[in-house]
């Protein structure tokens, strides 16, 4: 931020203040507060649906973040460069009410009245008591990325639109399946692709779920005919709200942030391959938004693109990544969780371990097929999250369903992939595993190659969702136990790789993209050397979270 803008903030910070609360002061990463002197502009209430007013709740205009007081009353100044809204940071043991299946935190100034003050008043929050605050499920998911048929990007092999179908029928069932506790959703950004005109029908598509969805935007989200990148976010938060915005669920304090910076100009044209980091205003909001929080609670934090870790191996470099690395850093944990580069990578600096990254693949699988696969061979699919009085754990859910017909039409080729390294076949839109006949299920959390795939006498195992607090994996074979070596080469999933090589070879349309299969990206693959020709053994890990998952292999 340049000197001058600097100054604008402070001066802000000054002149405008809180009647009923403390508006809290960025900070250098170090929490303090500032009482300010000066009237606020926007008024109003937080009270249950009991009508009893709720003390200590966050408000905030979009920068500045405050509290309601005793009676439930808060002040804020309003954004400096033009205030759109208020928003409130649901506390935990309540919720926002949900209206199109949205939960709504959020009040429009152009719905609002000032008064005869120029001021705005009757800003008020009514909050809904949850009955069991302390156990709930969270289903995290990203990229679903809808696009119409006639769409570039649409043209081979299963549709988006059909796709998406297959994942509100696989997560209304799930949402079936866990005993009436509420279900909230973290959509990870890329909600539709490029085409915001698709966003009510996902809206209808999720509202059918039994979810209470929050949204991430990302990149193809923005309206980048728009020039700013706060203007490009404005028809995306007509639908979802703010971009930028909290709540609390359980002991986590969950953050929702805009980390692609919009737009951009690429060979002379407007991009939404937006920059990547937080722009002045958003470090600001944050800064504001942890410091009212105080640093003791656990953080989620949900961004499109990865905030720290990139897959591969490589840090994050973006605009303020120093500045929130270093406040974040003061809480005492911190769940990362992203999507944008259609690839599961998990990451835990066990020298470090208060920032965990969490990437996750594209919920409708690969961005220009919809095939079955992620980019790094993890099935299409989402994240079950389990909240119990205190203790959170997760694991991954492949999509059950196929229901969309088979389409390469727009490529001019009606040849199929063999689907040689696929574990199940679609029978009847429903994928059964070729092992056991059994529906594919949370129990399927790893994929596993022959000895002779990748090289001679070496099984391998590709573990979606592996990280360093993951035990390492163990081959059993012939009453044997060895620990599995977690490879440096061969780091792709075969099945990602014979769905690309088919579609250069047989698609024209595809062999014409820059669409080139990485040796290095999957991070979760480990490798055992077995020196019989013939056999069957059997791979077992225990995740992080004491749970065990095992699979038997026949070579």
């Amino acid at each position: 931020m340049s000197c001058s803008r600097l100054l604008s903030f402070a001066a802000a910070l000054l002149l405008f203040g809180s009647a009923c609360g403390k508006v809290e002061k960025p900070g250098n990463g170090v929490p303090e507060e500032q009482t300010p002197a000066a009237e606020s502009t926007l008024f109003g209430t937080v009270r249950g649906n009991d009508g009893k007013p709720l003390e200590g709740v966050l408000v905030s205009d979009g920068l500045y973040v405050t509290k309601t007081d005793a009676s439930g009353a808060y002040g804020l100044p309003g954004y400096p460069g033009g205030t759109d809204y208020v928003f409130v940071s649901t506390p935990s043991g309540y919720s926002a009410p949900v209206r199109d299946g949205i939960p709504v935190f959020w009040i429009f100034l152009k719905d609002a009245s000032k008064g005869s003050d120029g001021k705005y008043h009757g800003l008020d929050f009514t909050l809904e008591k949850i009955a069991d605050p302390e156990r709930f499920s969270i289903i995290i998911y990203a990229d679903p990325q809808p696009r119409s048929r006639s769409d570039g990007y649409d043209r081979l092999a299963y549709h988006s639109l059909d796709v998406c179908e297959d994942m509100y029928k696989d997560m209304k069932e799930q949402v079936g399946k866990m005993g009436g506790r509420p279900v909230y959703g973290i959509c990870l950004g890329d909600v539709v692709h490029r085409d915001l005109s698709l966003i009510p029908d996902y809206k209808r598509g999720m509202a059918g779920t039994g979810i209470i969805p929050y949204h991430v935007i990302g990149n193809h989200d923005h309206d980048v005919t728009k020039s700013s990148d706060r203007d490009a976010a404005r028809t995306f938060e007509s639908h979802f709200g703010p971009v930028n915005y909290s709540f609390n669920l359980g002991k986590f304090h969950i953050v929702v942030l805009d980390n692609m910076i919009a737009p951009v100009t690429e060979s002379g044209r407007i991009s939404d391959n937006c920059g990547n980091g937080l722009t002045d205003e958003i470090w600001e909001w944050l800064r504001n938004d942890l410091v009212a929080t105080g640093p003791k609670v656990e953080l989620i934090v949900c961004a499109h693109s990865p905030m720290f870790r990139l897959p591969g191996g490589k840090d994050r470099s973006a605009n303020h990544a120093a500045d929130y690395r270093k406040i974040l850093s003061r809480f005492p944990k911190v769940y990362a969780f992203a999507g944008h580069t259609h690839i599961s990578h998990n990451y835990v600096n066990i020298d470090d371990p208060v920032i965990e990254t969490h990437t996750l693949t594209r919920v409708t699988g690969q961005l220009w097929t919809n095939e079955y696969v992620s980019d790094n061979g993890t099935p299409r699919g989402y994240i079950v999250a389990e909240y119990d009085h205190g203790k959170f754990s997760w694991k991954y859910k492949p999509l059950y369903y196929q229901t969309g017909a088979w389409d390469a039409s727009y490529g001019g080729n009606s040849k199929k992939p063999s689907y040689t390294w696929r574990d199940w076949n679609y029978i009847g839109g429903r994928a059964l595993l070729k092992s056991s006949g059994q529906p594919l299920d949370d129990n399927y959390q790893m994929q596993l190659f022959a000895p002779g795939v990748y090289e001679a006498n070496k099984l391998y195992a590709n573990i979606f969702l592996w990280d360093e607090l993951w035990e390492t994996p163990v081959f059993e074979y012939g009453g044997n136990h060895r620990k599995m070596t977690r490879v440096s080469d061969n780091r792709y999933s075969y099945a990602t790789r014979e769905i690309i090589e088919f579609f250069k070879a047989n698609n024209s349309a595809l062999a014409s993209e820059n669409y080139n299969l990485s040796d290095s990206n999957t991070d979760s693959m480990f490798s055992v050397f077995v020196n019989d020709e013939h056999g069957m053994g059997t791979v077992s890990v225990t995740d992080r979270f004491g749970e065990t998952f095992s699979q038997e292999i026949s070579w």
